[in-house]
């Protein structure tokens, strides 16, 4: 059986060259956590094909159960927390997570081996005591619990607002192989262990695409097509066009034409390429197009005004996503329509 630790080896291994690869590119938190993640994984399956191809020793058993059984749902769950809520366990996240890595490898260094079982049994043959099962269940049974929920919290929210049809799909894959590998778990300990890799591989794969999926990008509607002819064009999608009466626009060619244009492209951004971010990720890309955030609890009364004026523009599925930010996000969000996006320098120049 040893073709399954195999599958899951070169599985993992790539999820974490193709995750590395983008937090190089892109530092975030939860990149970098990822990547992390399925390296410890790749180490994990390593150590089982070295053991079952070759022979097992204590500190293979050993190197295999902290980082399989142990760590690995662990720091996936990390990075599930850190894309949906990084600002509030930025702070504390990394110590905690170095002291329960460090309590988590001394318990397993400490474990005692049966040696004349190490060589039919591998892995199995450590002696887990109370405090090592209850480290492991308890990792793993909040890890999953927080890696699935909160994929499928991603995926409910992209349904909703009706774009990221990529993200939505990816999401629902990686709850599903999250819980594949969960199931896996869950065998060993009713002494099933030779489906522990079948799950697990099956799993890691499900994981990958999953990733791979949200990695996709969604393609923007054009927002007032120009017709064959005629200066006037009902816009397809957008605040009114999809969701209330057909609106007219001018076409770019004239000065109100550029103005409507302009902001129809602003609009499209926003509701299909920030909104369906995470409250954090959306955070970044504000910061990045120079719209900073302000650690702010309630807007002022101009701040009010300005993120209702961006209100009253989005789609019904936008009002709702925007509702559910944050203030100082919905500022950030409002300041870039307002002040990039929208501003007359950008408009002039959209026609």
């Amino acid at each position: 059986m040893v073709i399954f630790p195999i599958i899951a080896l070169v599985v993992s291994a790539a999820c974490a060259v193709v995750i590395g690869r983008d937090a190089w590119r892109r530092p975030r938190p939860d990149r970098v956590v990822w990547a992390i993640a399925f390296g410890i994984f790749a180490v994990a399956a390593g150590a089982e094909v070295a053991g079952s191809l070759g022979e097992w020793s204590a500190p293979l058993a050993r190197l295999y159960y902290l980082c399989g059984a142990v760590l690995v749902v662990g720091f996936l769950a990390l990075g599930e927390g850190y894309l949906l809520a990084r600002h509030h366990i930025q702070r504390f996240a990394p110590g905690v997570t170095l002291l329960i890595t460090a309590l988590a490898a001394t318990l397993v260094i400490n474990a005692p081996i049966d040696e004349s079982r190490l060589a039919g049994d591998g892995w199995d043959a450590i002696e887990r005591g109370p405090a090592l099962v209850a480290m492991a269940v308890g990792i793993n049974a909040i890890g999953t619990i927080v890696l699935a929920g909160g994929a499928l919290y991603s995926a409910r929210r992209f349904r909703k607002l009706g774009t990221q049809r990529h993200r939505t799909t990816g999401c629902v894959l990686i709850a599903v192989g999250t819980l594949a590998v969960a199931l896996g778990g869950t065998l060993t300990r009713f002494g099933q262990h030779e489906y522990l890799y079948i799950a697990m591989s099956i799993g890691v794969a499900i994981i990958f695409a999953g990733v791979l999926q949200t990695r996709r990008e969604d393609s923007i509607p054009i927002m007032g097509a120009r017709p064959a002819d005629g200066l006037l064009a009902p816009l397809s999608t957008g605040a009114a066009g999809a969701y209330g009466k057909p609106r007219l626009i001018a076409l770019p060619g004239s000065k109100a034409g550029a103005i409507n244009h302009g902001r129809d492209q602003a609009l499209a951004f926003i509701e299909n390429k920030l909104l369906p971010l995470p409250a954090n990720e959306l955070s970044e890309e504000c910061a990045a197009w120079s719209a900073a955030r302000q650690e702010i609890d309630i807007l002022t009364r101009e701040q009010a005004r300005l993120a209702w004026l961006l209100r009253t523009r989005l789609s019904p599925p936008g009002q709702d996503a925007f509702d559910l930010l944050p203030p100082a996000i919905k500022l950030q969000l409002a300041e870039l329509d307002a002040g990039v996006l929208s501003s007359p320098e950008t408009i002039a120049h959209s026609g």
